[in-house]
């Protein structure tokens, strides 16, 4: 009985041996699945982290895409759809409405009414409220007077001229152009005005108001040579140029140009300005491209400085350029808000202290900066470009704003004298805002007649054709 309890007892013992080998390498294997888990887990959170972050940089470069606008980037306002625009002018201490000095504007009578009575041109009456009295005080009110006017031609038998037996003055022509080129008003709208005008007695047909638009175009070669020499001989020449559509435009590809015609559909063709404080000339081209350019031998012909917004083609012409101010701030201000490059804002209040400067020399009646502060403004400019490189380099090469940085910094590095030209030369601009403004009319027609049927129609809006 001895014997058998005690191998009972060791039986047991071997049982309870194994069971704890076995628990062991049971152990063992959790604690190596655990770590397995655990390094899997690691790497997941690393990953996870990794894909956040990127993430996170994607919705911020995709939320400063969306928020651009033309207060702070290169886009258009056309583009700016129903967004709110925040003012991007700086606030200054002036109070609103006209300044200490200003002169003021009121109603007075035309200069020369005398001579304008004597010609025809104008016609003075005379209104009595007095009865009669000798003494008097005198009031004025200028007014117009338009009414319908049929002249009647009487001739010789056998000299009547050639021609339609009635015909339009050029009265009516030279208003009707000037309403519809100068004015924007679409076709049916100006139809409507002369017949309200004139009771009725005119009815002007689209194709009528064509053919007085294309009649003053052809007549315009002098006007158009005497606008070329004036923007030739200035010193300085604002370019710009916006798409306007059209049913047509030429294609200059073969050895003589053909008209392509849109099957349902339009072509964005170029309008480019030329101009200057008193002329400006529109040339329109079908793409924007440097041919258009050197088919218009306008800026092929230039020696001066060209005021423009970046567009890498014109720095082939001229003899300086001064890259318009207003575009860089803006896309500076975009930099700094969208991208959060807080170097891009020091760097647009930099530019603006140099134009406010430049603005108080020319009040003074000063022509050029002191060679000493344009040695400092010079030497900060540098100063700022350096210190934007040293801010890209704290950017990792994916981090919101670091492409944008580079771009910015790439830019002002290459086209330094063009950007600091306005202060070089007083003759240079801060911005292009001048040939911002010439192109307005063209937009506006765009907006009102959506496009233009014909080639032909462009051009003579433009009142110039560019095909040689």
């Amino acid at each position: 009985m001895g014997t058998n309890y005690n191998r009972s007892i060791i039986k047991q013992v071997e049982e309870l041996t194994l069971t704890n080998e076995r628990l062991v390498c049971e152990n063992e294997s959790l604690r190596n699945e655990n770590k397995a888990l655990r390094e899997e887990m690691a790497a997941f959170k690393t990953l996870m982290e990794s894909t956040i972050e990127k993430l996170t940089a994607e919705i911020e470069r995709l939320r400063a895409q969306i928020n651009k606008n033309s207060g702070n980037s290169s886009k258009p306002p056309s583009q700016d759809g129903f967004k709110r625009i925040q003012n991007s002018r700086e606030p200054s201490e002036r109070r609103r409405g006209g300044q200490p000095g200003h002169p003021g504007h009121r109603l007075e009578l035309p200069k020369g009414m005398d001579e304008l009575i004597g010609k025809g041109m104008a016609r003075r009456d005379l209104c009595d409220h007095t009865g009669g009295a000798k003494t008097y005080t005198t009031r004025y009110t200028i007014d117009i007077d338009i009414m319908l006017v049929v002249t009647e031609h009487r001739y010789f038998d056998g000299s009547t001229p050639k021609g339609a037996e009635i015909t339009y003055g050029d009265q009516i022509k030279s208003l009707a152009t000037l309403l519809s080129v100068d004015g924007i008003i679409a076709e049916e709208r100006l139809s409507d005005f002369f017949s309200e005008l004139t009771h009725g007695a005119i009815q002007l047909s689209d194709a009528t108001i064509e053919k007085f638009l294309t009649e003053v175009s052809d007549k315009l070669d002098g006007e158009i040579e005497a606008i070329e020499t004036d923007l030739l001989n200035e010193p300085v020449l604002h370019v710009d140029e916006t798409p306007e559509r059209c049913v047509e435009k030429p294609d200059y590809t073969g050895e003589e140009p053909t008209i392509l015609k849109g099957q349902g559909t339009s072509y964005n063709t170029y309008v480019r300005t030329h101009s200057n404080a008193t002329s400006t000339l529109y040339t329109v081209n079908p793409q924007k491209d440097i041919e258009g350019v050197e088919r218009d031998n306008l800026l092929p012909r230039y020696v001066g400085i060209i005021s423009q917004d970046h567009e890498a083609k014109f720095y082939h012409y001229g003899t300086a350029h001064a890259t318009c101010g207003a575009h860089l701030s803006r896309e500076l201000r975009g930099l700094f808000e969208l991208q959060k490059v807080p170097w891009a804002d020091e760097m647009r209040q930099f530019m603006a202290n140099m134009n406010h400067h430049k603005n108080a020399d020319l009040a003074a009646g000063k022509t050029r900066c002191d060679k000493d502060k344009l040695f400092e403004f010079e030497h900060g400019f540098d100063q700022l470009l350096i210190k934007g490189r040293h801010a890209l380099s704290q950017l990792k090469a994916n981090e919101l704003g670091h492409d944008e940085l580079r771009r910015m910094l790439n830019r002002l590095t290459e086209y330094k004298d063009s950007y600091l030209l306005f202060i070089r030369d007083y003759r240079a601009p801060f911005t292009n805002n001048q040939a911002e403004r010439d192109l307005r009319p063209c937009k506006t027609k765009q907006k009102i007649s959506g496009c233009f049927r014909t080639w032909g129609g462009v051009q003579r809006f433009t009142s110039r054709s560019s095909q040689k």
